[in-house]
């Protein structure tokens, strides 16, 4: 008897807790809900964002349609090797600083900095191009998406970390660098001038399969052909779909 009385209290007090683990097992689901797979990879919103001083660079624009944008056409002259180098823009380009186009250039610094667009882990550090830096990150999003991005154009002091590194959504991978070129007088000085200010940028460039290949991500060729990797694609919906996470409004169009 003694033992049915302790069995039936022992199911009342199942009973009791049954709503309550429900609840709880409801709270963790929700907290492990996957509510931004990537976040944008500025701080702040872009200055080549619509209704902002640089709008007529919209990063968001028609593919082709400014030099800011995916395949917009680039011919780049080399004086001292007399060549022409042709290719497409594999980036979105995101306008952040600018600066009045006198003074001294090597002081010059970004004052924002780039993040992970999510979760990942870091395959390349190195040289870019004119003075700054690449980070190359395979990224996993919490809802199971994989790609790579390219974050181009750092400055090399301030890149924070390493290869082989993993890092987490909204970790600072370092600053926006100065592009620059050195004149007949060996001076310092900048090769992105827009609206007779210098501008500093993120190159952001998107790798759709995000798998590991031997295959460069670029590659240029001594016939002045500029070549990429097979999947490079179109960064826009990334930096949208960050957009509206980060800043909580829709992209204005």
């Amino acid at each position: 008897m003694k033992v049915v009385c302790n069995m039936r209290f022992f199911l009342i007090f199942l009973i009791t807790l049954f709503p309550a683990l429900l609840i709880s097992n409801d709270a963790n689901a929700e907290n492990n809900k996957c509510t931004k797979p990537v976040i944008f990879p500025l701080l702040s919103k872009p200055i080549n964002d619509t209704g902002q001083e640089y709008d007529n660079y919209d990063w968001r624009s028609a593919q082709g349609e400014n030099q800011a944008v995916y395949k917009s056409y680039r011919i780049r002259k080399s004086s001292k090797r007399n060549i022409t180098k042709k290719s497409f823009h594999a980036a979105r380009d995101l306008y952040i600083d600018v600066y009045n186009d006198k003074g001294n250039y090597n002081l010059l610094k970004s004052r924002n900095y780039v993040r992970a667009v999510s979760d990942g882990k870091v395959l390349e550090v190195g040289y870019f191009y004119a003075g700054t830096y690449k980070v190359t990150v395979q990224h996993t999003t919490c809802d199971g998406k994989s790609f790579i991005i390219r974050y181009g154009e750092l400055d090399p002091e301030s890149i924070k970390v390493a290869v082989g590194e993993t890092v987490k959504q909204g970790q600072i991978l370092g600053r926006p660098g100065f592009l620059s070129k050195k004149n007949k007088k060996k001076e310092t000085v900048p090769i992105n001038v827009i609206m007779d200010k210098v501008v500093f940028m993120l190159h952001f460039e998107y790798f759709a399969s995000g798998e590991l290949s031997e295959e460069p991500f670029s590659e240029a060729f001594s016939n002045n052909r500029f070549d990429r990797r097979k999947d490079i694609d179109d960064s826009l919906s990334i930096l949208e779909e960050g957009y509206i996470n980060s800043f909580g409004e829709p992209v204005k169009k």
